[in-house]
């Protein structure tokens, strides 16, 4: 599936290349239990996912029907991101194919980035956690002086960064946020099945849609 004249590939992180739902459920009932408030099912939080902590906490809160506290919101998620570090990802996993597919990408010469509104050292952390210091060139989180997505300065970063043009590059991504993103920056997107969004991936508009990222992946060589 991958362009013969593409030269970089970007991913979304959270729902795309890691599975993370279960560490950041852990991590968010530990900050709302600071407050004795209880926490929230895996399921529920796989669909809060994507926007970042503040608004990972603002949802969790509306759906435990609280008013949106400026002051308690901020608080945890203060709470939130010191909890997810003392996680270290123990309970998140890569999805299937996803470390052969970045393989193959980087054999055939593409340049690799991640763009997530996860928060930067949060991605770092999770590179670190699965070791994909060989295979990402570029690592870009919120927090690093740039907009959340779907805003496209950060993409447009990472690419540029990469070496790479808008016209040469593809995002992968597994929600409407990422199909916005790579809309307002003129790049091409495919969507994940099986990540963290409430419509089906098919029904967001973007250009395709894989069930691994390995069906992006140029096919190994044959030997002679």
């Amino acid at each position: 599936m991958i362009d013969p004249k593409l030269q970089a590939v970007v991913f979304d992180l959270d729902g795309t290349l890691a599975d993370t739902a279960a560490d950041i459920r852990e991590a968010l009932a530990r900050a709302l239990a600071t407050e004795d408030l209880p926490p929230i099912d895996l399921a529920s939080v796989r669909l809060m996912i994507g926007g970042g902590p503040r608004l990972l906490v603002e949802r969790a809160l509306d759906r435990l029907g609280l008013a949106d506290d400026g002051d308690r919101v901020a608080r945890l998620t203060d709470l939130f991101h010191s909890e997810y570090i003392t996680q270290h990802n123990r309970l998140s996993r890569l999805f299937t194919g996803a470390v052969e597919g970045l393989q193959r990408m980087k054999s055939a010469g593409l340049k690799l980035g991640i763009c997530s509104n996860k928060p930067d050292d949060l991605c770092r952390l999770l590179v670190d956690s699965f070791d994909l210091h060989d295979k990402v060139d570029v690592v870009l989180g919120s927090g690093a002086g740039l907009p959340r997505k779907p805003d496209p300065a950060p993409l447009l970063h990472v690419i540029e960064r990469l070496g790479a043009t808008p016209e040469t590059t593809l995002y992968v991504g597994d929600s409407e946020t990422d199909v916005k993103v790579a809309r307002a920056a003129d790049v091409r997107v495919a969507l994940v099945s099986y990540g963290y969004t409430l419509r089906p991936a098919s029904q967001l508009g973007a250009d395709g849609v894989v069930d691994s990222i390995i069906e992006l992946a140029p096919p190994l060589a044959k030997s002679a």
